[in-house]
C-alpha cells in the first residue's frame, strides 16, 4: 500500500487534495485516514461538554417549558 501526506482545511465536509496529488491513483479505492492534532483548547472543552452533559435528563418539569414562557410573559403585561 503506498501513502501519502498532506494538511489541509475541511470546508462543508469535503478535504480538497493538493493540485499534485488530484490525479493520483484516480480511479483508484483508497483507504482515507484523517488525524487532527488536539490543543489543549479542544482538551478542556470536550472535558466540560462531558461534565455538562452528566446533567442532561436530570430536571423534572412540572410545567411544559412554552406554557411557562407564556405565562412569565403575561405577567409583565
Amino acid at each position: 500500500m503506498q501513502a501519502i501526506e498532506f494538511e489541509t482545511h475541511l470546508e462543508n465536509g469535503l478535504i480538497h487534495l493538493p493540485s499534485s496529488y488530484q490525479h493520483w491513483q484516480e480511479g483508484k479505492h483508497v483507504k482515507v485516514i484523517v488525524l487532527v492534532e488536539e490543543s489543549v483548547n479542544d482538551s478542556v472543552e470536550q472535558k466540560n461538554q462531558r461534565l455538562i452533559n452528566r446533567h442532561a435528563g436530570k430536571i423534572s418539569l412540572t410545567q411544559d417549558p412554552l406554557d411557562f414562557q407564556k405565562n412569565i410573559r403575561n405577567e409583565w403585561a
